[in-house]
């Protein structure tokens, strides 16, 4: 807790992952404005791109099972909504502190049989999932940036991410932005992704599109002209 203050006052250039975050360090921590450089980050485009697979019915969640990943209230959501026929597939370590619990609520709103829960997966298998599946769903309670909302894009397929942190500045009009407090709010995300076919086509042609201007690439230049700037 002191550790960090100490980097962030001592550092002359401090290079943030999304607006969101930068925001944050100047609330929480009052690091100046002009210290804060938000830039855009990258993803492996040789790993993630559209196989033309068929979407099957399945909703996919990637990430631990931590409290802030809003896991509970995604899985009220699912069993709120018109997904007769389709499953949620979890991507994730198993957490004996939160995963019991997660299962037990599975149970209790009576879609366990609908829940697949893995571990880490292969690259292989991720880009077949993030293809195959209907959406991505990442509603956190707050993100720094969002790789795999990022990465679902660059498959085509549609996000339904929160509207807090910095998910919206990575995913835009590529997918549908929920209150990740309000359960009613995901559920009805849900639904138009199940209804929707038209919105999802043009999310289909559109995502890859936008994901292409996230590179490594954009992310050194970026860095590169920011010190160069300053210097």
């Amino acid at each position: 807790l002191t550790y960090i203050p100490l980097v962030l006052q001592q550092s002359k250039f401090i290079f943030c992952n999304s607006i969101s975050t930068a925001n944050d360090l100047n609330y929480f921590y009052k690091v100046p404005k002009q210290k804060l450089f938000p830039i855009k980050l990258g993803f492996n485009h040789k790993k993630y791109y559209p196989t033309n697979d068929r979407k099957e019915n399945f909703f996919l969640i990637i990430g631990r099972h931590n409290p802030h990943k809003n896991l509970e209230r995604i899985l009220r959501a699912f069993a709120l909504s018109n997904s007769k026929g389709f499953k949620l597939i979890f991507v994730g370590p198993f957490d004996k502190r939160y995963t019991p619990k997660l299962l037990k609520l599975t149970n209790d709103l009576n879609i366990g049989h609908l829940c697949e829960w893995r571990g880490w997966i292969s690259d292989h298998e991720k880009l077949l999932l993030l293809n195959q599946c209907k959406a991505l769903i990442i509603a956190s309670l707050w993100e720094g940036f969002g790789l795999p909302a990022l990465e679902a894009m660059a498959c085509g397929t549609p996000v339904i991410a929160s509207n807090k942190g910095a998910l919206p500045e990575v995913v835009s009009d590529c997918g549908i932005l929920v209150n990740p407090l309000d359960t009613h709010s995901i559920t009805s995300a849900i639904n138009r992704i199940i209804d929707d076919n038209i919105w999802v086509d043009d999310v289909t042609n559109n995502g890859p599109i936008r994901a292409a201007s996230f590179s490594w690439l954009n992310t050194a230049s970026q860095i590169e002209k920011i010190i160069k700037e300053n210097h």
